[in-house]
């Protein structure tokens, strides 16, 4: 049998809101902050987007992203700056995104950004207005893009998150505001813009169930599906690497570190299942050949190992609620530690 390879690597991510994330916090007062942390305190390590119909390539990249990229950027202590406009964006509209981009790159921070040479997200870090051009980066290549290009982009939207100001956030508070965000997701209770994704996607849990279906009815797409495959058993490794990593640094005596060791090592053992699953499937359906999901003995394989996944991740979210609850008992009480 083929030995199932496993993430050894925690400087890299298929998550590209993720990778885009840590680049620009990576440049501020908060540049300690590893892959690893950013990808469990924003969420992203324990995400699922499901196209129901085809488990479409578009699901890991299609949500409110306004939204979500604001309250991930809060999870870790920062307030920022949304540029968003229906493109073609008006000529006002282009204005304020493109002095967005400019203020934050003279302050030494990236601009995260979407769609400049591959349909993911990735990083502005530089501008040359003689040329009228900008440096750009994401998980596909580095170069240079003209201000007429980022003007019109290929998808609907003119879209630009910037880090305004950080903001002197606890740990104790970081890891709250992360639970409550997972849990949120996992339970359907994320905000969806005007029900546009929440009725195109199933998210979070749900998302298993429209999975299988697609399995079952042998109409998952080849390219998507194994993107989708890679892009979550990547995510959920960060996940189980992220629960690790609570326990061994929140290494204080006092009852809320004690407890925060508690339940990070307790669901670890639960999203290390489900990375051991998704492993697997990656394997089967590798991106970018596709593998063979509408083979029906390999659909039911996939179906087998979903399943599995599906009830590991179940107890795992289940200890997250409760952990998210202790962490707001300890917040609303302001206990002493």
């Amino acid at each position: 049998m083929t030995e199932i390879k496993r993430k050894d690597k925690w400087n890299e991510t298929w998550t590209s809101a993720g990778f885009a994330l840590h680049g620009a916090v990576s440049y501020t007062d908060k540049k300690h902050l590893s892959l690893v942390d950013v990808m469990g305190l924003t969420g992203h390590a324990f995400r699922m987007n499901i196209d129901p119909q085809r488990v479409d390539i578009s699901g890991p990249t299609s949500f409110p992203g306004g939204y979500i990229f604001r309250r991930n950027l809060a999870n870790l202590g920062f307030i920022s700056n949304m540029g968003e406009a229906a493109a073609p964006p008006t000529p006002e509209l282009l204005e304020r995104t493109m002095s967005l981009v400019q203020e934050t790159i003279d302050k030494g921070v990236p601009a995260i950004a979407v769609d400049l040479f591959v349909p993911e997200f990735g990083l502005i870090y530089g501008y040359d207005d003689d040329q009228q051009l900008f440096y750009a980066k994401d998980v596909s290549q580095d170069g240079t893009i003209s201000y007429e290009k980022f003007a019109n982009p290929k998808i609907h939207v003119l879209f630009l998150i910037t880090i305004s100001e950080s903001l002197p956030h606890s740990k104790y508070e970081m890891l709250r505001m992360a639970l409550d965000m997972i849990v949120d997701h996992a339970r359907g209770r994320e905000w969806n813009d005007g029900d546009f994704f929440k009725n195109r996607f199933a998210m979070g849990l749900a998302g298993y169930d429209a999975w299988i279906k697609a399995m079952e009815n042998r109409s998952a797409d080849e390219l998507g599906n194994a993107y989708n495959m890679e892009v979550i058993a990547d995510a959920r490794e960060f996940a189980a690497q992220f629960l690790r990593e609570l326990v061994t640094k929140w290494n204080g005596t006092n009852h809320v570190e004690r407890k925060v060791r508690e339940y990070a090592a307790a669901a670890e053992i639960h999203y290390e299942a489900v990375a051991a699953a998704f492993a697997e499937l990656r394997m089967m359906f590798p991106f970018p050949q596709g593998g063979t999901p509408k083979d029906p003995e390999t659909a039911d394989r996939a179906i087998a190992l979903l399943k599995a996944a599906q009830e590991a991740e179940t107890k795992g979210v289940a200890l997250l609620e409760h952990f998210l609850n202790f962490m707001k008992a300890y917040h609303s009480e302001k206990w002493v530690i």
